[in-house]
């Protein structure tokens, strides 16, 4: 099934407070070069997300590319492979920094998500260097989390159900700055991708 396929038929209504109009948020990517290895789109609110956010390991590799939740949320660790691991993080520049120690076959263990807000944090894992997934940290439920492909150049993605008076929007990606950007009820907006001041790809959004 193609990313888009998967994306548009998981999309789930979201709930939202006070009656406010919901709009539906469709973003369309194209990357010049290859894509990173995933990425997130969300509005900002001031609300902690819903997700909950569990990190398993199978087959020496984490089972999801990246988790989203929020600051005060504990992270679960399941080790669900045949193998021992570790996970472990040191991403100063964002203050996060923790080592849950070695994890045996079958074990769990919990982290705090107490690292800054609107940023995606790199995990990996001491035994097997080649493992890697990202943990973001935001306030929302409006968001879509982006499964990049090596070889694929070109997405298209919808968030429906938005209340009218959320119009701050951010990209996170990792390797690339954090994008913010507003986007009003009814507008469209095209906005350059650019990694290391040069231009990767292209975003285009429409709200309606």
């Amino acid at each position: 099934m193609s990313f888009s396929k998967k994306i548009l038929t998981s999309l789930l209504p979201l709930a939202f407070a006070g009656g406010a109009l919901a709009d539906t948020v469709t973003a369309e990517l194209e990357f010049t070069k290859r894509p990173p290895f995933a990425g997130l789109i969300y509005l900002v609110d001031n609300k902690s997300t819903n997700s909950q956010v569990t990190i398993d390991q199978k087959d020496k590799q984490f089972t999801q590319k990246l988790q989203v939740g929020s600051s005060g949320q504990q992270i679960k660790f399941n080790n669900s492979d045949d193998v021992e691991h570790n996970i472990f993080t040191n991403e100063t520049k964002h203050s996060a920094n923790f080592d849950v120690g070695l994890m045996q076959p079958g074990a769990t263990s919990e982290v705090a998500l107490n690292w800054q807000e609107n940023s995606i944090v790199r995990i990996g894992c001491k035994i097997h260097p080649k493992m890697r997934a990202y943990i973001a940290n935001i306030l929302s439920d409006y968001y879509q989390v982006l499964d990049f492909e090596k070889k694929k150049k070109n997405y298209q993605i919808q968030i429906k159900d938005v209340p009218s008076n959320l119009t701050t929007m951010n990209l996170l990606m990792p390797g690339y700055k954090s994008m913010e950007f507003e986007l009003q009820p009814g507008e469209t907006k095209e906005v350059p991708i650019s990694k290391k001041g040069k231009q990767r790809g292209t975003l285009k959004l429409s709200r309606q």
